[in-house]
């Protein structure tokens, strides 16, 4: 049993096909399946399911493929803190809050990047975006502060070992549908917004409002949705009269049906890069922070 193989296992289960896991790891098929069938024979059970549309985990297979994952996280976080980073970068991992930019930012870097295989967008919550880039599993992390939040996460960055470079500064917007009844305002106040519901994505640490992706404080006896995802967000918006926050950057690529509107008097939030203290940007990070900063010059408002 070797480390190629649990990346072949994990990788085939991900995808539920022998062909698209080999084609996300830039392996041929054949290899992939004979490897596969080796580690079968070495573990004395099946893994996978063979089946005409793809492949399914046995039982057995289900407990393996757990346990792979964990190992494979564990090796990835010892192999981003030892080796060079020339070594490891034909991969690039950002670990973010959730933006709508990141996907058109990935995809201009990946463009101007192309020896660079795999590009991991890990969208999640506060305290996992510090822990890893504080582990080395991410090469840089993005989050925003504001006077509400700076001394909290200032104060975590230094007892991570972590840094951060200032990217822009951004008035708070209120995201809705189209159609709502507050979207063709100018602006929208805090009044506007306390008779309404909201949604906003959830934290592992709630006690801790610093690490809170709100950019606004909530109202007495407000409605909310928690989420996790950018999806499930704007279908609740699509759906009701709610309303999140965030930073008004939206992808309308990939966004249709909803709009943002500037918060009267909003809060001054700085968007920023989170990194190794004392450790300067690889060549790859400064070309992916172009790319930020290029997306951000020509969708300015």
């Amino acid at each position: 049993m070797n480390i190629k193989q649990l990346r072949y296992i994990v990788a085939i289960a991900n995808t539920g096909t022998f062909r698209e896991a080999s084609e996300q790891l830039y392996v041929s098929q054949p290899s992939m399946s004979i490897a596969v069938k080796d580690l079968e024979t070495e573990l004395g059970f099946k893994i996978f399911e063979r089946l005409n549309t793809g492949v399914n985990l046995t039982v057995a297979g289900e407990r393996f493929y757990e346990q792979a994952q964990s190992v494979l996280r564990n090796f990835d976080t010892f192999e981003a803190k030892y080796m060079s980073p020339a070594a490891t970068q034909r991969s690039f991992s950002v670990a973010s809050q959730h933006y709508d930019f990141l996907a058109p930012v990935a995809v201009e870097f990946s463009d101007k990047n192309p020896d660079i295989k795999t590009i991991r967008l890990f969208e999640s919550t506060t305290y996992n975006i510090l822990t890893e880039v504080s582990d080395g599993v991410s090469d840089i992390g993005i989050a925003y502060l504001n006077n509400h939040n700076r001394l909290g996460i200032t104060r975590m960055l230094d007892k991570l070992d972590l840094d951060f470079e200032e990217l822009l500064t951004f008035k708070t917007h209120i995201y809705l549908r189209k159609d709502h009844p507050l979207a063709s305002k100018a602006f929208v106040t805090n009044e506007d917004l306390r008779p309404l519901s909201r949604a906003r994505f959830t934290q592992e640490s709630e006690q801790f409002l610093y690490y809170s992706e709100d950019l606004v404080e909530t109202f007495e006896n407000t409605k909310i949705y928690n989420v996790t995802d950018r999806a499930s967000l704007n279908g609740i918006l699509e759906r009701t009269d709610s309303y999140a926050t965030g930073s008004g950057f939206i992808d309308k690529e990939s966004v249709h049906n909803i709009t943002v509107v500037p918060l009267e008097d909003g809060n001054a939030n700085t968007l920023i890069l989170i990194k190794k203290k004392n450790q300067p940007l690889s060549e790859v990070t400064k070309s992916y922070k172009r790319s930020l900063e290029n997306y951000f010059e020509q969708n300015k408002f």
